[in-house]
């Protein structure tokens, strides 16, 4: 059985239109190929069973006004949804928010998850300004929690990222950790983990830095009376995402990641078009020469995803 892909994006001509006539793709950003034919045929290669279709940032923040916003989430995840229709057995959907619009996207939650029957949702790390804590957010997070659904986050580029960068390091390579890093102790330190606590959160990319600066932030915070909580209940809520590996299937992450995360909480992830055939199956490699119990392999590859999304089971873990 191959791998279940939960990081894995969609690139539809319409939305790739859309974002090239936004003016919004950033200069040092060419937009990859794709279809369903290449992706299927990527996943054949690669030795991935299912990808769960996501749309990268941006996201809508492409639109040029809520509508349009609106608009631009309902015709992706309606797409995608029909990608997955025609090959169900390769093809999952997290649907696309028009966030900052609260109304909007419970609107849109309503539909993807009652009408086009998506698996799950993905967020953001912030909107103008705002992580994913913050109080502007919490009735989309109780209907995402009584639906008990699943939620992807993915990082984006924060609305005041400070002192401009070198151009040779993208802000994507370097700035997208530490912005899922914020958004994750966001959630944690505003008590929206513990509150919503029925929703499945994926982090991207070994949720950033998050595994590394963890038990920092929860000792420090703690010891100068900065949280209401114990640096204990700090880790535990932090433990208690799901990680996926996207760019991070290297030794030195992967190692932290199995002495951080809670059991089962570790997925697959490919980044596929953004990150490129070759990194991807260097990804796998690095992956596959580990010495990992055989139980542990399979967990990543797909037992913890497919206990997340059941349709995918297939056989025990």
């Amino acid at each position: 059985m191959g791998y279940i892909d939960v990081h894995h994006h969609i690139i539809t001509p319409e939305y790739a239109a859309a974002w090239k006539a936004s003016g919004k793709i950033p200069p040092n950003l060419t937009l990859p190929a794709w279809s369903v034919e290449l992706d299927l045929s990527f996943l054949d290669r690669t030795g991935i069973d299912v990808a769960m279709l996501s749309v990268s940032a941006p996201g809508v923040e492409i639109a040029s006004t809520p509508e349009n916003a609106k608009s631009i989430a309902r015709q992706l995840n309606q797409q995608a949804a029909g990608i997955r229709d025609l090959h169900p057995d390769r093809f999952g959907v997290f649907a696309t928010l028009p966030l900052p619009d609260i109304a909007g996207a419970i609107e849109e939650v309503q539909h993807a998850l009652d009408v086009l029957r998506v698996d799950g949702v993905i967020l953001l790390t912030s909107y103008e300004g705002k992580y994913l804590g913050h109080e502007s957010f919490q009735p989309l997070w109780e209907e995402l929690d009584r639906r008990e659904a699943v939620v992807l986050i993915h990082p984006t580029t924060a609305k005041n990222p400070g002192a401009g960068h070198d151009p040779l390091m993208p802000r994507p390579i370097i700035d997208f950790p530490h912005e899922t890093t914020r958004t994750a102790v966001h959630l944690i330190t505003t008590k929206t983990v513990r509150k919503y606590c029925h929703c499945r959160i994926i982090l991207s990319h070994g949720g950033g830095t998050l595994p590394y600066v963890a038990t920092r932030i929860a000792h420090q915070a703690a010891d100068v009376g900065l949280l209401d909580l114990t640096a204990a209940e700090f880790l535990d809520d932090a433990k208690s995402f799901y990680f996926d590996l996207a760019i991070t299937s290297y030794e030195g992450p992967v190692s932290m990641l199995e002495s951080f995360a809670a059991k089962d909480h570790i997925l697959w992830g490919s980044d596929f078009p953004f990150v490129r055939e070759k990194t991807v199956h260097a990804q796998l490699e690095a992956l596959e020469s580990r010495e990992l119990r055989p139980e542990a392999k399979h967990s990543i590859s797909r037992g913890a995803a497919s206990k997340i999304f059941p349709r995918f089971f297939r056989g025990s873990t």
